[in-house]
């Protein structure tokens, strides 16, 4: 259940405060070179040199478009909490210390606001850690109470600015994401649901939920064949019904259900191909632990060299890889099981 929460939940939490008006930094043929003068934080934090020429093209162009676009209203708190879509982006392009840098950056941009700015963020993040933590309860409640709880939290953490923050298209899109998980959590239960009626819900629920996303934040939308069949695959109905079948039969249900999630036949017959590999792996990796657990049993304290020359009898030249895992503690053929996923 774990693992599904965090694979449905995953889908989303990008834009976890749901719907943020996404912000793309263009590229531009021509790079002005811009110098400001040093600026004194309110917080009296050390200065910073804040030249655009010590930013790679790439971040000169999100600070010169930031500028053009937020100057005028950065001073907003749901201005701000907008601009939390640029971080990612910004983190892959920065080098170490990358929470000096970036604020360095917000500086640059936004003189005497970077501060400000980071604390907005630091409070999205610690809602996004409270939407996740209550997902379940949230989804047990009924519209007019889960509104009232989300809105709790959102005055709570944003008392003057959670009504700008959240706005009616963002509330459609949280309220799309929540319904989604509720698909989710039925379906896992649901096991005598056929697979294609399965599919089809899941990618009904994930519609209406990109919908909203997509239209928040103005890009195309579309199914994602990867994300649902990596929800529908670590689904515990699925998996029982894939468990109660012999491996031929198992994989051509998994081809079927690819097949109606929209792969090429091409991909279905790559797909398989790879499904068999793991098959023979997980079948010699439970071959290897139940002889292990056959030498722990005939001997208390079996020796070094034994445990090397099972690991050597199924993996061959990886038994090094293997011993190195089972030292740190981790035994791989200990994880779950999921048909049509590892």
């Amino acid at each position: 259940m774990f693992i599904k929460i965090i694979i449905s939940t995953s889908i989303f939490l990008t834009l976890a405060l749901s719907g943020y008006q996404y912000y793309s930094a263009s590229l531009s043929a021509n790079t002005e070179y811009i110098t400001l003068e040093p600026q004194q934080d309110n917080s009296n934090d050390s200065k910073y040199i804040t030249t655009t020429s010590r930013w790679s093209i790439e971040i000169q162009d999100i600070i010169r478009d930031l500028k053009d676009q937020y100057s005028s209203q950065i001073h907003h708190i749901h201005i701000q909490a907008k601009l939390i879509t640029i971080r990612e982006p910004l983190i892959n392009l920065l080098d170490a210390p990358i929470e000096k840098e970036l604020k360095a950056v917000l500086a640059t941009a936004f003189p005497s606001h970077e501060n400000s700015i980071l604390n907005v963020w630091s409070r999205m993040d610690e809602y996004q850690k409270w939407l996740t933590t209550q997902n379940r309860t949230l989804m047990e409640l009924n519209t007019l109470s889960r509104s009232g709880m989300l809105w709790q939290q959102r005055n709570e953490l944003f008392p003057i600015a959670a009504s700008d923050i959240w706005n009616e298209e963002q509330d459609n899109y949280e309220t799309a994401q929540l319904n989604f998980h509720s698909t989710i959590d039925q379906l896992d239960k649901s096991h005598d649901v056929p697979m294609n009626e399965r599919i089809q819900r899941l990618q009904t629920s994930f519609q209406q939920a990109d919908n909203a996303f997509t239209r928040t934040l103005g890009q195309q939308s579309g199914i994602h064949k990867n994300t649902i069949a990596s929800v529908l695959f670590g689904l515990s109905s699925v998996q029982e019904e894939l468990r109660n079948l012999d491996a031929e039969h198992r994989q051509l249900e998994i081809d079927a259900a690819r097949r109606d999630l929209g792969y090429d036949e091409d991909s279905i017959i790559k797909m398989s191909t790879t499904d068999r590999k793991r098959e023979q792996r997980w079948s010699n990796g439970y071959a290897y632990m139940e002889s292990r657990d056959q030498l722990m049993a005939s001997n208390e304290q079996p020796s070094a060299s034994q445990f090397n020359a099972l690991r050597h009898q199924f993996f061959g030249n990886s038994a090094l890889t293997i011993e190195r895992e089972e030292t740190s503690g981790f035994y791989r053929f200990q994880r779950p099981r999921y048909y049509g996923r590892n």
